[in-house]
């Protein structure tokens, strides 16, 4: 099984919900979609950075999602954690001094979340790659977060094969698919209306708060 995900946030604008998330899809075998998402995104190709928040881009984003929505063996994955539903108690956990809020705890805890949600000891090899993403201090703090997600799924899911890789969409065009359902569900969490996600309600995996009973 493969997992490509990709985060979406609003931490500033108080005049929509204020949320960490982080959204892909699993698909257990990703040969063929690479091979039709080469084609239907090269006639996009040249016109600017591929990436969903463009809204150049809307065209190709609905032909991915009407392709996905025929495809048994791809799932959407998302789970939302709204910043006013983390648990006070985990304060000492999701949040510093002068109560700032440590992004990576929560993304970190999010992901394990998510990945609980979609039992991987039903498999025995789980390839998971995440788009890459600034952390706190650098390449330190991103090489802790791999080691942290690793020997959670190692603890838990003994008998199951796990590859645990954070690349960045320039490499790897699958994970721009990742970006593109991350952002549909952006537009869902801000409020905005995405009909196309509803029709793929029956192939989704979501959580929306996990978070609210820990701490």
């Amino acid at each position: 099984m493969y997992i490509y995900l990709d985060e979406s946030y609003n931490l500033k604008d108080r005049g929509k919900p204020q949320f960490i998330s982080i959204n892909g899809f699993m698909v257990v075998d990703p040969k063929p979609l690479r091979k039709r998402w080469r084609a239907m995104r090269l006639p996009f190709v040249g016109k600017s950075r591929i990436h969903g928040s463009d809204r150049l881009f809307d065209p190709l984003r609905k032909k991915l999602l009407n392709h996905i929505s025929k495809q048994p063996n791809i799932t959407l994955l998302a789970a939302r954690q709204d910043i006013n539903l983390i648990p006070p108690k985990g304060e000492t956990v999701y949040y510093g001094k002068g109560g700032k809020l440590i992004f990576d705890n929560v993304y970190a805890d999010l992901l394990k979340e998510l990945l609980k949600e979609i039992h991987p000891r039903a498999y025995k090899e789980i390839h998971i790659i995440i788009d890459s993403r600034k952390h706190k201090n650098s390449v330190l703090g991103k090489e802790q977060f791999r080691k942290n997600i690793l020997a959670f799924l190692k603890n838990r899911y003994p008998n199951t094969s796990v590859r645990f890789e954070q690349q960045a969409s320039t490499t790897n065009i699958l994970l721009e698919i990742a970006d593109f359902i991350s952002n549909s569900f952006y537009k869902l969490y801000t409020e905005q209306d995405v009909p196309l996600l509803k029709r793929l309600e029956g192939k989704t995996v979501q959580l929306k708060n996990p978070l609210k009973e820990r701490g």
